[in-house]
């Protein structure tokens, strides 16, 4: 990940953490945006993970329009 990417993973996952430590913070709505290719589905891959690792995977919402991550989103 590049280093504005790390800032994006970096604020999701600290109000995760915070989320699951009984903190009560307004939900994170975030987007991702760039050409193909500049890494957005690494982004949300990486994010996805870390949620899945914590057993929280069920707070974690995601949506494209189009294109591979319009794809990689299960439903």
């Amino acid at each position: 990940l590049n280093v504005g990417q790390i800032q994006a993973y970096q604020i999701v996952t600290w109000l995760l953490d915070q989320t699951l430590c009984g903190r009560s913070l307004p939900p994170l709505r975030m987007v991702l945006h760039g050409q193909g290719g500049t890494g957005k589905s690494k982004v949300t891959q990486t994010i996805t993970e870390y949620f899945t690792s914590r057993g929280a995977r069920h707070l974690l919402l995601e949506a494209a329009y189009m294109g591979v991550a319009a794809s990689l989103i299960p439903g």
